[in-house]
């Protein structure tokens, strides 16, 4: 994979673990109208269970040639991830969260297609 890549790639990581931590610190912005309280932490709880340490994957497998297979792998599973978010963000009309889900997503997967 050309450097360029790999760095756009580590740069969506860490963009999907720094939108997961300030959604725990702000959940209106994963869900508009919420108050702030306890109970409208839970869905960006959820969030950022599987945001944080993927993310982080991701922006670390890319520098990673000897793990070749894994990073195909981890690339694969993060760009689900992100058409999935893409497909929630469409459906609630957040065009932010659908967008920079696509622009993500797009990463991921010309990542792995240069390693095909």
């Amino acid at each position: 994979m050309p450097w360029w890549l790999a760095l756009l790639n580590s740069v969506m990581g860490v963009a999907s673990v720094i939108a997961a931590a300030a959604a725990l610190l702000r959940p209106e912005l994963l869900a508009p109208g919420s108050a702030g309280g306890d109970a409208d932490r839970f869905y960006p709880a959820m969030y950022a269970a599987r945001a944080v340490p993927l993310g982080a994957v991701v922006a670390c497998v890319v520098w990673f040639a000897p793990v070749y297979p894994l990073t195909q792998f981890v690339l694969a599973v993060a760009a689900l991830a992100q058409l999935g978010d893409v497909a929630i963000g469409v459906a609630r009309r957040q065009p932010g969260m659908a967008g920079g889900a696509v622009a993500a997503a797009a990463c991921h997967l010309a990542g792995l297609a240069a390693l095909q």
